[in-house]
């Protein structure tokens, strides 16, 4: 196995990791998980500006890889509820199969590409003269992967914030309700 598809398997893996762990069930949502996914998008937007070439064909990849990512993003939150829930006034995101299915199916799709080029004669040979004719170098492939994620991940957290923004405000204490308790120190 390559590096490069060692790679590419530790991020999936990664990928699906934090999908699993932050996205896929209930989950509260709030500014601090907002500030996390934005910052690490952002920096993987700046790392992936300063790493590529600014070739047209390698722009045109990264542009694609972010409008195929902003449509599966589209997707993504057609598929989770961004609510309040009455008995803590706090906001959560709720993911089901059909989120888990999405990303599997991009996760799986990258994976595979990269399975065929490593390991089919054939299509890598036809892939290798097509980016040669595009002028198409592999940093233009890289950006396409790596924006693509990015922007399904950056809708997402945009969307979760704009939704959350459209909530109806947190209900105040019924008047004479007594009022919580503060937590234990220590």
């Amino acid at each position: 196995m390559s590096d490069a598809m060692r790679e590419a398997l530790l991020i999936s893996g990664a990928l699906l990791a934090i999908v699993l762990l932050t996205q896929v069930g209930k989950h509260r949502f709030g500014w601090i998980k907002w500030g996390i996914s934005m910052a690490f998008v952002g920096y993987l937007y700046w790392d992936t500006y300063h790493r590529t070439a600014l070739t047209t064909p390698n722009v045109t990849a990264a542009v694609l890889g972010v409008g195929i990512g902003t449509v599966i993003g589209i997707l993504l939150m057609r598929s989770m509820r961004v609510y309040r829930q009455e008995s803590n006034q706090k906001v959560y995101t709720r993911a089901g199969w059909t989120y888990l299915f999405i990303w599997l199916a991009v996760l799986l799709a990258r994976t595979a590409f990269l399975f065929a080029l490593e390991n089919w004669d054939a299509f890598g040979e036809k892939f290798g003269r097509w980016m040669i004719e595009q002028r198409l170098d592999s940093d233009g492939i890289a950006a396409f992967f790596v924006l693509m994620a990015m922007t399904m991940v950056g809708y997402r957290t945009m969307a979760c914030l704009l939704r959350w923004r459209r909530l109806a405000p947190a209900a105040a204490p019924a008047p004479g309700a007594p009022e919580r308790a503060p937590a234990p120190v220590g």
